[in-house]
């Protein structure tokens, strides 16, 4: 259902007040603001938290040790997965001092209805425990912990799921559990997904980060 397109437009104009853009770009970020407009999307990334360009993907997902539960590669379940429209991250700078902390991270996927049409016959809840089990597969040691009832955000039904899985990387020694986050839901025919990642055991959380996001996303 979304906000309507002129309450959309108003906070679009309150989000960029005082900068100049190019109105012809689909895609704006304005310190904390980011704005899509070819999906019709808006929301406030936290304080002092930095946007990841997406062509540096690519580097992360190799420096991150991958599950191999399923015959695909780790690279071919990537393609499949696709790579996140935005990316936000509390160290977002890539100094020495950051090596070996786990950062406090929020990911949104959006994946058009027709490029799964294979799934039409299930229902919204059977895809999303079908992409758990995809992510299962991906994730080291991954299981989902806690399913919430469903509520509205922006006037859009979303689920939200509670996950964690054994985090490796190419910076830290061993393995660090991590707690995940999912949002999902369908909206002018994309599914959203935002996933917030946090690590309790290296006290590296964002619960309220994560919280105040959530409340500012808007969909049109």
């Amino acid at each position: 259902m979304g906000i309507g397109r002129r309450e959309f437009l108003r906070l679009t104009g309150l989000a960029l007040m005082g900068s100049a853009f190019d109105p012809l770009k689909s895609v704006v970020i304005n310190d904390n603001a980011y704005i899509n407009k070819k999906l019709g999307i808006l929301f406030y990334k936290p304080n002092n938290w930095g946007f990841i360009k997406i062509k540096d993907f690519g580097r992360l997902k190799a420096e991150q040790f991958m599950g191999t539960g399923l015959e695909e590669s780790p690279e071919e379940i990537w393609e499949e997965i696709g790579d996140p429209v935005c990316i936000a991250t509390k160290y977002f700078e890539d100094t020495d001092k950051n090596k070996g902390i786990f950062s406090p991270t929020i990911t949104l996927n959006v994946t058009p209805k027709t490029e799964l049409n294979e799934l039409e016959h299930y229902s919204f809840e059977e895809i999303i425990e079908l992409s758990h089990y995809g992510i299962s597969q991906l994730l080291k040691d991954f299981k989902v912990i806690k399913t919430y009832k469903p509520y509205y955000i922006s006037n859009c039904k979303f689920y939200e799921t509670d996950s964690e899985y054994m985090f490796e990387h190419v910076d830290l020694v061993g393995q660090l559990k991590v707690e995940l986050k999912s949002l999902t839901a369908i909206h002018n025919g994309f599914y959203y997904d935002f996933n917030f990642h946090q690590s309790i055991s290296q006290n590296q959380t964002a619960h309220k980060e994560f919280d105040e996001f959530k409340k500012s996303i808007k969909l049109i």
